[in-house]
């Protein structure tokens, strides 16, 4: 199988060239550029494919990942930022979705939880954007505002929607999954297996958060579920290895599961070529 890596972030701390965004409230203590991905990901090895995703560290500065996306075309996708506040987000989306690499943006609703504004009616045109350049919409969102996804992507059916993490479970709390499992109604709405190594505090192999995956795969199926990794992010508390295996490794999975979970879902997802192609 060649096997798609649906969420990893990458940044250099060397190369000032690429800086720290100055409204950005993350400073990263190791390099992450794609020469370290690459190196990680030998850990697994048939890692065909990456959706790489614009860190906030360089929040609305796309640069360093459009390079690396021209660099290694055959390689890596990007889901890129926009200011959703901004008046001229729909225009600046349009213009990210021309670069060479990008699939769609993402959207963090956690960044700001007190307050709403993803299902607000401005972001709307955002939405419409998205639906008219094919742009998928990534949504790094906490359980308790997922009704705002739900929202949205009633909206807008046209639009692929990924929800990243599970969306931030409450891993002491089994109804934290209700939001979510909601979702399993519109189509257009996948689910990113990830996050849970840090997120459950738990230790490899994260037994903790089984329960929750198996609930979310019995509900949404394989075929709209991706695996990722959140490498580098997730290194506290798991290597590539360890975040990959965790979930392969999961015992009710079948091979055709992990054919899409692994592979196929994140290529529909994230509109990324078949090897053969």
């Amino acid at each position: 199988m060649n096997f798609v890596e649906s969420h990893v972030h990458i940044w250099t701390v060397r190369d000032r060239r690429f800086g720290k965004h100055p409204d950005s409230d993350f400073t990263p203590d190791r390099e992450a550029a794609p020469a370290d991905l690459f190196a990680a990901q030998d850990e697994v090895g048939g890692v065909a494919w990456t959706v790489l995703i614009q860190p906030r560290y360089y929040l609305w500065d796309n640069a360093y990942l459009a390079q690396a996306a021209e660099a290694h075309p055959d390689r890596l996708v990007v889901a890129g930022r926009v200011n959703p506040m901004d008046r001229d987000a729909p225009g600046q989306l349009r213009e990210l979705m021309q670069w060479p690499g990008y699939r769609g943006i993402r959207l963090a609703a956690t960044e700001d939880p007190a307050t709403r504004w993803l299902d607000d009616s401005s972001q709307d045109p955002l939405w419409e954007a998205a639906a008219d350049t094919r742009a998928t919409i990534g949504l790094l969102i906490q359980w308790r505002q997922l009704p705002q996804a739900a929202a949205m992507a009633t909206r807008h059916s046209d639009v692929t929607v990924v929800i990243d993490h599970l969306g931030f479970p409450d891993y002491d709390d089994p109804d934290s999954l209700e939001n979510l499992l909601d979702l399993v109604r519109l189509p257009n709405v996948y689910v990113k297996l990830s996050g849970y190594p840090h997120n459950t505090g738990d230790a490899y192999p994260y037994l903790r958060a089984r329960p929750f995956i198996q609930r979310m795969l019995d509900a949404f199926g394989a075929s709209r579920v991706m695996w990722g990794s959140d490498w580098p992010v997730c290194l506290a508390h798991a290597n590539y290895g360890q975040a990959f295996t965790s979930a392969w490794e999961l015992p009710w999975l079948t091979d055709g599961d992990r054919d899409w979970i692994f592979s196929r879902t994140a290529r529909a997802a994230w509109r990324i070529p078949d090897a053969q192609s």
